[in-house]
């Protein structure tokens, strides 16, 4: 039986992982206007690292040149305006919003998950090649997106910034997807969007009977039709569920598609859509959101993808 465990709005500030990127301010300006819809503030952070200390005692050692004292000033200067512009830029065209700025030497990982601990969510670009200090390549968002406080907004290149696409939830059996579904039903009503379930099934036409060998037609299209039928109670399930959040003014929808549960996704949105799944799914019907093809999927979408934990 699933309970029914609403998620009110989330007042926190949205972090921006910035890594001075096109691609990582392009995703700062989709958060700019998940901002201005859900009445939300900004905080924008950014890291450098310094040439790192090797090997301990008289073996100790440095990977690339030293750094004078002067240089590294002039390193935080250089991010910290590169900070105060971006703030600048948003700030001309939406000076209703507050924001914050943060600059933070060493581990963009380590950053990103401490400031989570007091955010909404966390908005990163899935491209990000900064001069030298790759903020937001594949290694780091798998970090932030498994290990976060709080969801994390992958944005890819082709995302679009618009206020017309849905926010579409991935579903299978997993406390995870209902998790995802919870946070999605609010999303949706902060954004004044429409939600639609999604539950990808996929059976294997390759399966093959211990004691008969491999199945007959029949036996293929009874077993067929009877995962069809469990993924239409399960979808149908958690949009009743959701459809008794009595203060939401949401509409949802559900659909079953025949397919695998990653390429199901990713072919079913659209660059202006925002796709929703949870961090980890067992399903035997689908399983869309095992943590590593949750991101995945996000590397893969045309659309920003939530990773809800």
């Amino acid at each position: 039986m699933i309970r029914h465990s609403p998620i009110p709005h989330d007042p926190r500030p949205i972090l921006v992982g910035l890594d001075g990127s096109e691609n990582s301010e392009s995703a700062m300006w989709w958060a700019v206007d998940i901002a201005v819809e859900s009445k939300r503030n900004l905080r924008l952070l950014t890291c450098y690292s310094l040439p790192a200390l090797v090997g301990m005692g008289v073996s100790a050692g440095y990977v690339g040149p030293m750094l004078s004292s002067e240089e590294i000033r002039a390193a935080d200067e250089h991010n910290r305006t590169a900070l105060d512009l971006l703030k600048s830029k948003i700030l001309k065209t939406h000076p209703e919003i507050e924001i914050e700025t943060f600059l933070d030497q060493g581990s963009p990982v380590m950053a990103l998950l401490k400031a989570s601990e007091d955010a909404s969510m966390i908005v990163v670009g899935t491209k990000g090649v900064g001069s030298g200090h790759a903020l937001l390549m594949g290694s780091v968002s798998y970090a932030i997106a498994h290990r976060a406080a709080c969801p994390v907004v992958l944005v890819p290149e082709s995302a679009k910034r618009t206020s017309a696409g849905r926010v579409v939830v991935g579903i299978d059996s997993s406390k995870g997807a209902l998790d995802a579904a919870n946070w999605a039903l609010h999303f949706a009503e902060d954004m004044h969007r429409d939600l639609e379930l999604i539950t990808a099934w996929h059976y294997p036409y390759s399966a093959m009977s211990p004691e008969f060998g491999v199945m007959s037609g029949p036996d293929i299209e009874e077993l067929r039709l009877a995962m069809l039928r469990d993924a239409r109670k399960l979808v149908n399930r958690v949009k009743k569920h959701l459809s008794e959040d009595e203060g939401s003014r949401v509409s949802i929808s559900a659909e079953v598609i025949e397919g695998s549960s990653a390429d199901s996704l990713v072919e079913y949105t659209t660059p202006q859509d925002i796709l929703v799944v949870g961090s980890k799914s067992h399903s035997l019907i689908a399983a869309v959101l095992l943590g590593s093809t949750a991101v995945g999927v996000a590397h893969r979408s045309k659309c920003p993808v939530v990773i809800v934990h």
